[in-house]
């Protein structure tokens, strides 16, 4: 599925969540109840052969790590770090078929080392596209902006 196609789904599925689940934003939950309802919108415009899964730990039947330093470590201590991506579309019991992993964030929230997690999910585990979802309240407007990030 080329970037186009799954931006589109993506942006169907915040709007979504926008007009469904307002009430969230307003109460200024965590991006996990939001990722929930983003990834069961997702869910439902998905082909059927792919699963979409929130905080989904597994590399076939391991934890899924990557190499990335422990969040409190120096830049240069690189080692398998387990991770827990906030959504991802895959086939699950394979890796050939990665199509996307999103990590949701609230306005304001600090991206460099989720963006890291996320090229490296590019790199080490195939995924064919990698995001940043920005959702929720920024003053008196509500954000919604998609991050892409390429390897």
């Amino acid at each position: 599925m080329d970037r186009s196609a799954i931006t589109e789904l993506v942006e169907r599925a915040i709007q979504r969540v926008l007009e469904t689940e307002r009430e969230l934003l307003d109460r200024d939950v965590s991006e996990r109840a939001l990722s929930h309802h983003l990834a069961r919108f997702l869910r439902d415009m998905m082909p059927d052969n792919y699963a979409v899964d929130v905080e989904y730990n597994r590399a076939l039947d391991n934890p899924k790590r990557l190499q990335l330093p422990p969040r409190k470590a120096l830049d240069n201590e690189l080692r398998a770090t387990t991770v827990f991506p906030d959504i991802i579309v895959h086939v699950r019991g394979t890796n050939e078929h990665n199509l996307l992993v999103l990590e949701v964030k609230k306005p304001g929230e600090d991206l460099p080392y989720d963006e890291r997690k996320l090229r490296a999910f590019l790199k080490e585990l195939h995924y064919e596209h990698a995001a940043h979802v920005i959702l929720g309240h920024d003053r008196d407007s509500i954000t919604r902006q998609i991050i892409w990030i390429d390897e």
